[in-house]
């Protein structure tokens, strides 16, 4: 697969309101489509309410951007004299890639990012855009790499342990990683010409993979990564207050130490109906965010209607589940009939 990756940008913004440099610097990348820029937004502003001391210069790699969304940027860069670089891109070959309903074709957008900055970067942190961000990243902008390709930290073990006999590579029992934190060596991606071998094993391995994306990265970097503490990847999601006895339970995970909360699954923290103590990490930035004045995102899709719907349950809005649930419904016939 050959993409020319300047020729597909098809818009570039770049806000900078730094003001004076910092001793320590980092960049800090995201690659998302249309549904998650407004957890970007806010994820960005929890890297800069707990790194005031660090230079961060963030970039965007999406399909899609409007104006409402280039005046908050603007307005943050402002509030935190930061820099934003928005990179917009026809997504058309990326359509072409495996994926599922739950996975979508975004997940590959981080390529984009590792393959566009490797021209001019020698190291980037990714971000996914439901990361959040509750303490220093100094550590990670004192990382000098060699010969590594990435930091990073492994996935849960639910997920790692069956990695090695699934993909056939017993190394990565051990060493299995979550794609959704991932400070890359971008001198040896380009050195290394990574990104051509990562569409290699897409397509020659595909039936092997559960996890596209994050099953490629790991094939790659198996032997060549450095492991950093699940600090830097907290992976909780909201949905498991599906389960939970009390909503407290999340202190089991997320401590003082913890630097960066991923909130994986299908609700996500800035969701009307995610009314847990968890969300509040995502909640402290977001009123600190130029997202304030806007509302939290209504679920949209039968798929998120259907969670809403079993959320308002447990928290006994009984007639909101009912109505959610009819929501639901008519969601999932109006795709049928379209379909």
């Amino acid at each position: 697969m050959n993409i020319d990756f300047q020729e597909i940008i098809i818009e570039k913004h770049e806000f900078n309101s730094s003001v004076q440099p910092r001793s320590k610097k980092i960049n800090v990348a995201y690659g998302v489509d249309r549904n998650f820029l407004f957890g970007t937004g806010i994820s960005m502003t929890s890297v800069l309410v707990n790194n005031a001391d660090i230079d961060v210069h963030f970039y965007i790699a999406t399909d899609y951007i409007d104006n409402d969304y280039l005046e908050s940027v603007e307005r943050l860069t402002k509030m935190y004299s930061t820099t934003v670089t928005i990179l917009v891109f026809d997504n058309e070959a990326f359509r072409k890639l495996p994926s599922t309903k739950s996975w979508t074709y975004a997940m590959y957008y981080r390529y984009f990012a590792f393959e566009y900055l490797c021209t001019t970067l020698s190291a980037v942190l990714y971000l996914d855009a439901d990361v959040i961000c509750k303490g220093s990243l100094r550590e990670l902008a004192d990382i000098n790499f060699h010969s590594e390709y990435a930091a990073v930290i492994n996935d849960i073990d639910e997920v790692r342990l069956k990695s090695g006999s699934r993909l056939g590579i017993p190394e990565l029992n051990n060493g299995y990683f979550n794609s959704g934190v991932v400070f890359a060596n971008l001198d040896v991606w380009k050195e290394k010409n990574l990104l051509t071998q990562a569409f290699s094993i897409l397509q020659e391995r595909q039936k092997d993979l559960l996890y596209f994306d994050q099953d490629v990265l790991n094939i790659l970097f198996v032997g060549h990564t450095i492991l950093l503490r699940r600090d830097f990847n907290c992976i909780y999601g909201v949905d498991q207050e599906l389960k939970n006895k009390s909503d407290d339970v999340y202190q089991d995970y997320i401590n003082d130490d913890t630097v960066l909360i991923h909130y994986v699954g299908v609700t996500k923290p800035w969701h009307t109906w995610a009314k847990y103590p968890v969300a509040k990490f995502f909640i402290e930035a977001y009123e600190k965010s130029a997202w304030a004045e806007k509302s939290l995102l209504n679920a949209t899709s039968a798929r998120l209607y259907k969670r809403k719907s079993r959320h308002e349950r447990i928290q006994r809005k009984y007639i909101r589940s009912i109505l959610s649930h009819l929501m639901y419904i008519k969601a999932k016939l109006s795709k049928a009939k379209v379909n």
